[in-house]
Parts: C-alpha cells; structure tokens; sequence
C-alpha cells in the first residue's frame, strides 16, 4: 500500500465533499473519526475518482497521480489544476485512457501534447489535435 493512503483526511478536505453536498451518511462517517485515505479508497473508490476529478489541492492530486485505480488516475490527468510535472508522469502512463486524459486536459503544456502527438493511440492524438485548436498551440 503506497504511504500516501496511510494519511489521515483533514477537514479541509471533509469540508470540500460537504460543499458538494455529498450524503449525509458519508459525511458522518468521514466524520465520525480520523479516516485515512486507504480507509476511504477501501469504503468507496468513487469518492477518490470524484475527488480525482473535482479537488483543486495540489499535494493532493500529485498523491491521487499514483493510485493503482486506473480511473482515480484518469481523473487526476483530467483535472485542470493538475500541476505540469504529475501531467508529464501520467503522460507515459500505459493505460491509454490516463493518457487520453492528459491529453484532453486544457492545462497541458504544449511540449507534452507535442509528445502525446506521436502517441499509438489513434483518440490520443485526436484528442490532443482538439486540444491544441481550442487553445490555438498547434503540435507538429
């Protein structure tokens, strides 16, 4: 188990799901005593995919990066506040739906949608092509 599950889940964090108006059941048991991420991961891998998704703490996401969930990881490279260096790691993910993600992402740096140009996967490269028109940074 990678050290990162062992942490304990802050308030903060706590206070980000009851923001978005998460059950109250899942509150309260989040609530009911420190909980580590690895406790959470085991109760429900969707609120690690949501919070993948949907966080905007750094240290957090960087951590999520290395999931073995391929989904949790898929989320983290779609996030947009994903920071540069966690999107060069999962760019050379080899689950092709963590790179699509990466790709797809309006954060990523010209010089990883360029690399993701040469990328196997046929959705990788059409991915980061509509990427680069929307944010006018065109791959050769």
């Amino acid at each position: 188990m990678s050290d990162w599950l062992n942490d304990v889940i802050g308030n903060d964090l706590i206070a980000v799901y009851e923001d978005h108006h998460f059950t109250e059941d899942a509150i309260l048991w989040l609530r009911e005593r420190p909980r580590t991420f690895g406790e959470l991961r085991a109760e429900e891998i969707d609120w690690l995919r949501w919070m993948a998704a949907n966080i905007q703490d750094k240290d957090t996401l960087e951590k999520l990066s290395r999931d073995s969930d391929t989904d949790v990881r898929m989320w983290v490279a779609c996030n947009p506040v994903t920071p540069r260096l966690v999107l060069e790691a999962l760019a050379e993910d080899p689950t092709v739906f963590v790179r699509r993600g990466v790709a797809q992402n309006r954060s990523t740096p010209t010089h990883l949608l360029i690399r993701l140009n040469a990328d196997p996967d046929l959705q990788v490269r059409a991915l980061v092509l509509k990427n680069a028109v929307k944010n006018h940074a065109y791959p050769s």
